[in-house]
């Protein structure tokens, strides 16, 4: 086992840096996900050698820059807030000190104890850093709310670009540096303001799963236009390989357990962008079938139906939940279509081979038939292998 990754498992189990899952609600969960495929495609753009990120492990996210030989992590704290922005005590755990250059008020300040720090989520990160030895640490406090904090040169944080703690001014970074100090556990890296950044993101808490197919189109009509279409499926599928990480409460002991249950590498990325590469893009085609039928007599609401019933048939196949009629529809449509030919017109056929399954299945519903009927017929003339 590598020095680097002893820290990380070493971390893992450590309770005052490790993630022990089930720390947010459902929302803040989608959150964290969405916000984490993002950032993918954000260092893919940027064509990054490797990366490894680790889900509830070492704190909510960590970012190995290897899923081999890492010599760097960063981790975050990603954290959704549905109102307000973020306060000094919020991060902290620490009262608001009086700035010197101003004339102290004459009811004196009520402070907080310097040692609350290790349980706010600046601290919590601060406490993560000091863990690594080996490999360089940095830290990110993530959220889609800003941090209302002044800056020493001006401004304030909540309308920033990202910036490190250490360009607060100094009477807030001397109370943060002395509450850290008092928690500091010997023996472990000294914090630094510098290495941890608060950074307001754009993903929205409502509706975060959109925002990331946007994202994710993007980048495939760049790299693969005829793919672009896939994009909420790839999410999809991608959201569902990551829910499970960080989930388990067994802590992992090894490297092996660690990928296994907290790890998503930039190698399983591309594997998932290459099975997408090879998948024809089923529903780009049936808007085009269903546009030509249209064209050749089927009725709107029909076509409405077909859509609706073919996006469900297309989800359940996605998320490996076929339904047993799915299975021997499928098959007959194989069969019938194995030795029927789709001509010129769409029509013919179409009506031909929607009888038949409907005398095959006179329970199921018309349009199920006939969406299954074309996704078929488009696999076999897209992907006649």
């Amino acid at each position: 086992m590598s020095t680097a990754f002893d820290e990380v498992v070493l971390a893992l189990g450590d309770p005052d840096t490790a993630e022990s899952g089930g720390a947010h609600n459902q929302k803040g969960i989608e959150f964290q996900k969405n916000w984490a495929i993002v950032k993918m495609f954000s260092l893919k753009e940027k064509a990054t050698i490797d990366f490894l990120f680790l889900f509830e492990a070492v704190q909510d996210v960590a970012i190995l820059n290897s899923s081999t030989a890492p010599t760097s992590i960063e981790v975050f704290q990603v954290k959704k807030k549905d109102r307000m922005e973020w306060t000094w005590a919020s991060l902290t755990n620490l009262h608001a000190p009086d700035d010197p250059s101003k004339k102290a008020k004459s009811k004196a300040k009520k402070t907080k104890p310097l040692d609350g720090v290790a349980e706010s989520p600046l601290g919590k990160l601060f406490a993560s850093l000091a863990s690594f030895k080996t490999l360089e640490s940095s830290g990110r406090f993530i959220s889609n709310a800003g941090c209302n904090l002044v800056l020493a040169s001006g401004g304030n944080v909540a309308t920033s670009l990202p910036v490190a703690l250490s360009e607060l001014p100094s009477h807030f970074t001397d109370l943060l540096q002395a509450a850290l100090d008092s928690v500091h556990k010997p023996g472990s890296a000294k914090p630094d303001l510098s290495k941890i950044v608060l950074e307001k993101v754009d993903v929205p808490v409502d509706d975060a799963q959109t925002y990331t197919i946007g994202i994710v189109h993007k980048y495939l009509d760049k790299v693969s236009p005829l793919h672009a279409g896939q994009a909420r499926s790839f999410v999809e599928s991608l959201l569902a390989k990551l829910g499970p990480l960080g989930a388990k409460t067994a802590k992992a002991t090894t490297i092996d357990e660690m990928r296994s249950r907290h790890g998503y590498s930039l190698g399983q990325l591309n594997a998932a962008l290459g099975d997408l590469q090879q998948t024809p893009d089923i529903e780009f085609h049936l808007k085009q079938w269903l546009d030509q039928l249209a064209k050749e007599g089927l009725v709107f609401w029909e076509v409405s139906q077909i859509r609706a019933a073919a996006s469900a048939i297309l989800s359940r196949k996605l998320f490996g939940t076929p339904l047993p009629a799915d299975v021997e529809i499928s098959a007959c449509c194989d069969a019938w279509l194995g030795i029927n030919k789709i001509g010129t017109n769409l029509m013919p056929v179409f009506e031909s081979g929607t009888n038949h399954l409907l005398a095959e299945f006179s329970w199921a519903k018309k349009a199920e038939l006939q969406a299954h009927f074309l996704l078929k017929a488009i696999e076999q003339c897209v992907d006649p292998s």
